[in-house]
């Protein structure tokens, strides 16, 4: 897992509201802080931001990757109210991993999802690294 999420690789992380109603986001600005600790850019106008800065911090995720389909659950913080980064008002969340499980199924590959940018927005490779970097700093700030 930890391989897997070194920028870019697609996760749909899931959150509650403190009145109960759940929500899904996909995410690729995630990486990898810890053995058992992830980082993601969540927007602050997403359901899964709002969810967690209203007290809700538990979430569930599953990872897409080539060869690799992972659930797993922790416990969400906001680490850093404002990424430098982000080209909109995005926090950069800590997610503390209390349970991981394994949804590979042998004998079958999976292909994960991908994106590309079109010629005309190359530039957000550069502004994605930067955010991937900003992202991996909040391992040493927790």
């Amino acid at each position: 897992m930890h391989a897997a999420l070194a920028g870019g690789t697609a996760v749909v992380l899931a959150t509650v509201s403190p009145r109960g109603i759940p929500a899904t986001a996909l995410c690729t600005w995630v990486v990898a802080i810890g053995t058992r600790t992830i980082a993601i850019a969540l927007d602050h106008r997403s359901s899964a931001y709002i969810n967690i800065s209203a007290g809700s911090p538990l979430v569930a995720f599953e990872i897409l990757a080539d060869d690799l389909v992972i659930a797993a659950r922790g416990i969400a913080t906001i680490r850093l109210p404002l990424l430098k980064s982000a080209p909109f008002p995005c926090g950069g969340v800590a997610v503390d991993i209390d349970e991981i499980r394994d949804h590979s199924v042998k004998g079958i590959r999976f292909h994960a999802p991908t994106y590309m940018f079109d010629e005309d927005k190359l530039y957000r490779r550069d502004v994605e690294r930067a955010i991937f970097a900003e992202l991996a700093a909040l391992g040493s700030a927790g």
